[in-house]
């Protein structure tokens, strides 16, 4: 703020001079202060009035510093003393990467994390009218996702052609490296990688619209403790560590295809952070082994992200 002491001037020249050099030196200090904000957004420029920026204080204390090589070396560790790999990636909620791991963009199967796509695909397809579900479809959508019903999945699979489903989905969401089951039908056995499940997630709201990337999302907070057949779902991201009902996480599980057993986790965190662990591991690594090793995976994750 800039200011001065009043002077007692003896001619109303001098009186007008200052008057004028003062107003012009507040609007230098205002077209200043604006600059520095940056441009005007565009719909302000339109008419449309625009929320007012957050002071730069809060988007600073937004900005979470995570050791991304300590985490790498202690999922690397967890993966290893279960004798296999965990991919692991984690965006922060404005998409940008905290942390890569090196098999980032390796293909794995998806096994339960592929009805992310069929199901949101169907929410987005009914939200533009281009498909009309009935109450059945939405029962079995949901099922599908909360309580990880395989029945419910294959059921939506044959009705609406899961496989094109998965591609026009994929395809929407940017997807590169996300593919079909080699045998029709088995949709478990669709591949993708990490960076294609977090690019997902991160783009649900754009790539679904509003409306059903909600409603997918609260399903997945919605995640029963156990799923249909019997797997017990707290494993991960649903560990235990952030309180229940406040994570959007898919789970997946899957034994033994090509000699694999697959474990997943991947979610968004409530602050909007995406967490991705996609555990691969041999078929001679007990349920109970490869569990402990995302547990793990998870649990240096969430400490980084504090």
């Amino acid at each position: 703020m800039t200011g001065s002491s009043p002077a007692r001037a003896r001619l109303p020249a001098v009186v007008a001079v200052l008057v004028t050099a003062v107003v012009l030196l507040a609007g230098c200090t205002a077209v200043d202060a604006r600059s520095a904000s940056g441009p005007a957004p565009p719909d302000t420029a339109m008419g449309t009035p625009a929320p007012p920026a957050p002071p730069r204080a809060a988007v600073q204390d937004r900005v979470v510093p995570v050791d991304a090589a300590r985490v790498l070396a202690e999922v690397d560790a967890a993966a290893r003393a279960a004798g296999g790999t965990v991919a692991v990636v984690v965006l922060d909620a404005d998409g940008r990467p905290l942390v890569t791991g090196p098999a980032a963009g390796e293909a794995v199967p998806t096994a339960s994390l592929v009805k992310l796509l069929v199901v949101g695909r169907l929410l987005a397809l009914a939200a533009t009218g281009e498909v009309a579900l009935g109450d059945r479809d939405r029962a079995l959508m949901e099922r599908a996702v909360v309580r990880s019903d395989d029945t419910a999945m294959s059921l939506l699979w044959d009705r609406w052609d899961g496989a094109a489903l998965v591609t026009a989905g994929a395809a929407a969401a940017g997807l590169t490296a996300t593919a079909l089951p080699a045998v029709p039908g088995e949709w478990g056995e669709a591949t993708t990688t990490a960076a294609d499940v977090a690019t997902l997630l991160a783009g649900l709201p754009g790539t679904l619209g509003t409306g059903p990337a909600e409603t997918l999302l609260g399903w997945m907070r919605a995640t029963t403790p156990t799923a249909a057949d019997g797997f017990g779902q707290g494993f991960g991201l649903l560990a235990g560590a952030l309180p229940a009902g406040t994570v959007a996480a898919k789970q997946g599980w899957m034994c033994c295809v090509a000699g694999t057993r697959q474990l997943h986790s991947a979610g968004v965190l409530p602050d909007g952070t995406v967490v991705v662990l996609l555990g691969d591991f041999p078929v001679r690594t007990s349920w109970a082994r490869g569990l402990a090793a995302i547990d793990a995976a998870a649990g240096a994750v969430l400490g980084a992200l504090g």
